[in-house]
């Protein structure tokens, strides 16, 4: 269409409106799909691109999130750990106060 019609001078709009008002339309309709599918033959692989390239960052994503939860739990363990070190920390600083105690009695 594009290399035999389209490309031909008599094929304007306004050249064939001169003719017939619905061969008007028709022209108009024809130069529309031809650069539909020439706007298409760039779109497609783009969005075929772009397909693939959410469905990489979805995959990703749950990674991501996987390891958010993991750090979440190694955080908590880590609270944890600390209180208890926190507290042996007291306890020993308590009996080495008792022992002090007892070693004047």
């Amino acid at each position: 269409i594009n290399k035999e019609y389209v490309r031909l001078p008599e094929f304007d709009p306004a050249s064939v409106a001169k003719a017939s008002s619905a061969a008007e339309g028709l022209c108009k309709w024809v130069r529309a799909m031809a650069s539909y599918n020439a706007i298409a033959k760039i779109v497609a692989p783009k969005r075929e691109r772009l397909a693939e390239a959410e469905a990489e960052v979805a995959a990703l994503m749950s990674v991501v999130e996987a390891k958010r939860v993991q750090l979440r739990e190694l955080e908590e363990k880590l609270e944890v750990l600390q209180r208890r070190f926190s507290l042996s920390c007291r306890e020993k600083e308590n009996l080495e106060a008792e022992q002090k105690l007892c070693a004047l009695k």
